[in-house]
C-alpha cells in the first residue's frame, strides 16, 4: 500500500463501514441482472441490505472431528491426481487435455489457451475473448461481464476480473502483495494457486452473490456485510483444478473511495483464498455430484470440515486487510490505527472468550467489529514482539505443517494472548 492510501484511510476513519453499505444499498434500490441476463430484485437476496461492512462464518465446532481430515491440502491434491490431473512446476493442476496442448506448442495468454495458429494475434496486442480476438477497449467491454471475466496471472494469485485490464492488473499486484504477510500467518504457502474473484461494482458484487435465483454461491448469505466475502459454491476455480471456493470483493475504480477501500476488499479476498487453498472442505466438496444437501445442512457440513477455527482464518485476511506494517508508508503502524480506532468508537476490544467464540449475532456493526478484533489478535501474535506468544504461534505453524495436534496447539495460542492481555492493549494503544 502507497503512504497516501494510509492518509485517506486514517482520514476516511469515521465511515469504515458505510462507504460499503452505502454502495450495496445503491445498487439494490434497482433490480439487478443475473448472470443470465434475467431482471432480479433485491429481495431475493439475503441477509438485509442493511448489514454493514465486515462478515463471516459462524465458529466451526473444534470439537467435531469427524468430516475434519489431518491434511486437507493433501486429500485434495488425492483428488485432483485421481482425476487426472497432473501438477506443473508454477502450481497449476492441468487435464491430460491441457498437457496435451503443452506437448503440441500451445501458448496461454493469460489464463486463457492460444493454438499456435493463433499466436500471432498475441503480438498484434489483441486479446482472445471466446473464440473472438479483440483489441483492449473491446476486450475490456467484453471482460465487464460475469462469467466473461479476465483471468490473470499473477505472481502468486490468479485472479479474474471484471474490471478494466489496467485495474484488473493492480488488484493481481494489491494481491500478490500480501502473500508474504501470509505465509507469516501459516507458516506454509497453499499447495496450488489461489484464484481471487475481483468484481467492479457493488451492484455487479450483488449480482454475482445473488446466483440465478435457485441458488448462491455465498452458502451463508453474508456477502452483502463487506465488500469482499467468501464463496463457498463458486465451482469455476475447482472446474479448473483449483478448489471449490474463493475469495470475492469488488474495486470500484470509478471514484477515489472506491479505489481505496476496494484495495483493502482485494486484500482480503485474497486472504480467504489463501486459507481456503490450505485448509479446503475436500469430503464436503467431493460430496456434491452425488448427495443431495438440505437446506443450511451444506453449510454446517462445509464449515464444519475446516481444521482452522474461524477467529483464525478471519483474523488472518483481516490482518492482511488493514493490520500489517506496511514499511512503504511514512508511518507503517498507520493501518494498525486507523483499525483499532474503529475498535474504540464502539466501545473497545470486547472480552477475547467472544471474539475467540467468533459468532455473529445480528448486529451489523458488532459483526463489523468482531472481524476488527480477530484481526488485531493476528497482528499481536506476529508483530507483537512477546518471545512466549511467538513461540505458541510457531507450534501452531507447525502443526499445520504436521496436521498433528492442531487443536491443542490453537488452544496454547489462545491462552498465551489472553495471559498477555495487557500487553495486547497496550500493542493497540485500547
Amino acid at each position: 500500500m502507497i503512504p497516501s492510501l494510509c492518509l485517506f484511510l486514517l482520514q476516511s476513519n469515521a465511515v469504515d463501514s458505510a462507504s460499503h453499505v452505502d454502495a450495496v444499498r445503491t445498487a439494490r434500490s434497482q433490480p439487478t441482472a443475473t448472470a443470465d441476463g434475467q431482471s432480479k430484485g433485491d429481495d431475493k437476496k439475503k441477509p438485509k441490505e442493511t448489514e454493514p461492512a465486515g462478515a463471516g462464518p459462524a465458529k466451526a465446532d473444534k470439537k467435531d472431528e469427524k468430516a475434519k481430515t489431518d491434511a486437507g491440502s493433501t486429500d485434495l491434491e488425492a483428488l485432483l491426481t485421481a482425476a487426472g490431473r497432473t501438477r506443473t512446476s508454477d502450481g497449476d493442476w492441468l487435464t491430460a487435455d491441457e498437457q496435451q496442448k503443452l506437448k503440441d506448442g500451445w501458448t496461454r495468454q493469460d489464463l486463457e489457451w492460444v493454438a499456435p495458429n493463433e499466436a500471432e494475434n498475441v503480438s498484434q496486442n489483441k486479446w482472445k475473448c471466446g473464440d473472438k480476438w479483440l483489441a483492449l477497449d473491446e476486450a475490456n467491454h467484453y471482460h465487464a461481464k460475469v462469467g466473461k471475466w479476465w483471468r490473470l496471472r499473477g505472481k502468486y494469485f490468479d485472479v479474474y476480473s471484471t474490471c478494466k485490464r489496467d485495474v484488473a492488473l493492480e488488484a493481481v499486484k494489491e494481491a500478490d502483495s500480501v502473500f508474504s504477510h501470509l505465509e507469516r500467518v501459516f507458516g506454509r504457502t497453499p499447495p496450488m494457486r489461489p484464484v481471487v474473484l475481483v468484481l467492479n461494482s457493488a451492484d455487479q458484487y450483488n449480482t454475482f452473490a445473488s446466483g440465478d435465483g435457485r441458488s448462491s454461491p455465498d452458502l451463508r448469505g453474508l456477502s452483502s456485510v463487506h465488500g469482499a466475502f467468501f464463496a463457498e459454491l463458486w465451482t469455476e476455480p475447482m472446474q479448473r483444478g483449483s478448489y471449490s471456493g474463493s475469495g470475492v470483493c469488488y474495486l470500484d475504480a470509478s471514484n477515489d473511495a472506491g479505489w481505496s477501500y476496494g484495495r483493502t476488499y482485494v486484500r482480503h479476498a485474497a486472504g480467504q483464498s489463501f486459507t481456503e487453498a490450505l485448509d479446503p472442505s475436500v469430503n464436503t466438496l467431493s460430496s456434491l455430484t452425488t448427495k443431495k444437501w438440505k437446506d443450511g445442512e451444506l453449510a454446517e457440513a462445509f464449515w464444519g470440515e475446516k481444521k482452522l477455527p474461524q477467529w483464525f482464518r478471519y483474523g488472518a485476511a483481516s490482518y492482511v486487510e488493514r493490520y500489517f506494517q506496511d514499511a512503504s508508508a511514512s508511518d507503517p503502524k498507520a493501518l494498525l490505527k486507523w483499525s483499532v480506532q474503529n475498535i474504540a468508537n464502539k466501545g473497545g476490544l470486547d472480552p477475547l472468550k467472544k471474539v475467540y467464540g467468533f459468532e455473529f449475532g445480528g448486529d451489523p456493526q458488532a459483526d463489523l467489529k468482531l472481524i476488527n478484533e480477530c484481526g488485531l489478535l493476528i497482528a499481536f501474535a506476529i508483530d507483537g514482539g512477546i518471545k512466549d506468544i511467538s513461540d505458541k504461534h510457531g507450534a501452531m505453524r507447525a502443526a499445520l505443517k504436521t496436521g498433528k495436534n492442531l487443536d491443542k496447539a490453537l488452544s496454547a495460542l489462545e491462552d498465551e494472548i489472553k495471559k498477555n492481555e495487557a500487553k495486547l492493549r497496550e500493542f493497540a494503544g485500547l
